[in-house]
């Protein structure tokens, strides 16, 4: 008698029909919504590099604008003393005018905090805004 069955050696496998059926599709859905994770990622780094690029160039202007005013301003002080003195408005000499004059030139220009001035004869004035005081 002929055996109609197929004998199949114990070391041979068979895959399931639901294995077989099921992994194509679990494969496209894993690799559609990698694919459109990976497209999103790379756009939104794009889109925060097109935002942060003119925000840089912004700072960067105001911070060269704020440094160009804050280091403007002692050199316009120290160009009005030298007019004043130079044209004799302000006489270096008598401490008390200048005094007043440091005073209130230490109220027009907020940004600087300590004036001062010294003379030949190895005496300096001090107007400290921060002390509110005025030293010698």
């Amino acid at each position: 008698m002929i055996n109609d069955r197929i004998k199949i050696s114990p070391k041979t496998r068979q895959i399931p029909l639901r294995l077989l059926l099921i992994f194509p599709f679990v494969l496209q859905i894993v690799s559609a919504v990698g694919l459109v994770g990976y497209l999103s990622y790379r756009s939104g780094q794009k889109a925060v590099e097109d935002m942060a690029k003119p925000l840089m160039s912004e700072i960067g202007d105001r911070i060269d604008r704020n440094l160009a005013n804050y280091f403007q301003s002692p050199v316009d002080m120290a160009r009005n003393n030298a007019a004043a003195l130079k044209l004799g408005v302000l006489n270096y000499q008598d401490l008390s005018t200048i005094k007043r004059y440091f005073w209130q030139q230490s109220q027009i220009f907020k940004g600087i905090p300590i004036w001062l001035i010294a003379t030949e004869q190895k005496t300096i004035l001090i107007v400290d805004q921060q002390d509110r005081k005025i030293c010698l």
